[in-house]
């Protein structure tokens, strides 16, 4: 999409659901909010990376959708640099949509937030159950498993020590921590120079 306008992901929803405040805009909008926040805490669970926006899609609703898992839990791309920092992406592309005061203090923004919250609290409760599935894969040869720890550390990911309000103000951080984070502009940054896909 990003080579077929000249303006970003807040010029393309209003381009595709028409202008800030009309009902498609706001249901495109509130569809954006939600798919990302469930896309946070995956990403933050299974720690997708390369990241740039070529794996980034939208669907005709304003969903998120992030495809190529090639890089999952402890791999990542140019030798396990580990460039991209932040638990998920959101670009400062992403901030407009999901933040319009650009300060973190949107009604918007505090939705997604709180869906993030609710949904990471959530996934705590099944933590045995996603971690014993991606166990049945230990021995798959898949290059996530090749490394490190990837079953103790998706397990501290959950944070099992922690109580539901430490876990709720850690995923808030990590919200936080997320908004435009250098490392992720950085990482499109290079992925623009090297293969050309938009920043």
């Amino acid at each position: 999409m990003g080579e077929t306008t000249d303006g970003g992901l807040y010029e393309i929803f209003q381009q595709d659901y028409g202008p800030v405040g009309s009902p498609s805009f706001e249901a495109a909008r509130e569809n954006f909010i939600i798919s990302s926040a469930g896309y946070a805490v995956a990403s933050l669970l299974l720690q997708p990376k390369d990241r740039h926006n070529g794996n980034l899609l939208f669907d005709n609703l304003g969903r998120l959708v992030h495809i190529d898992f090639g890089f999952i839990l402890e791999t990542s791309p140019g030798g396990n640099m580990r460039f991209e920092s932040a638990h998920f992406k959101l670009s400062h592309e992403m901030t407009q949509l999901l933040d319009p005061s650009g300060v973190m203090k949107s009604d918007t923004w505090y939705l997604f937030v709180r869906l993030c919250v609710k949904g990471y609290l959530a996934a705590r409760r099944y933590m045995d159950g996603i971690i014993t599935t991606v166990l049945l894969m230990i021995d798959s040869g898949l290059p996530c498993f090749s490394r490190g720890d990837p079953i103790g550390n998706l397990r501290k990911r959950f944070h099992p020590e922690m109580s539901e309000r430490e876990a709720a103000n850690f995923m808030i951080r990590t919200c936080t921590d997320a908004y435009n984070k250098w490392t992720t502009a950085g990482y499109d940054l290079i992925q623009y120079l090297q293969q050309g896909i938009e920043k």
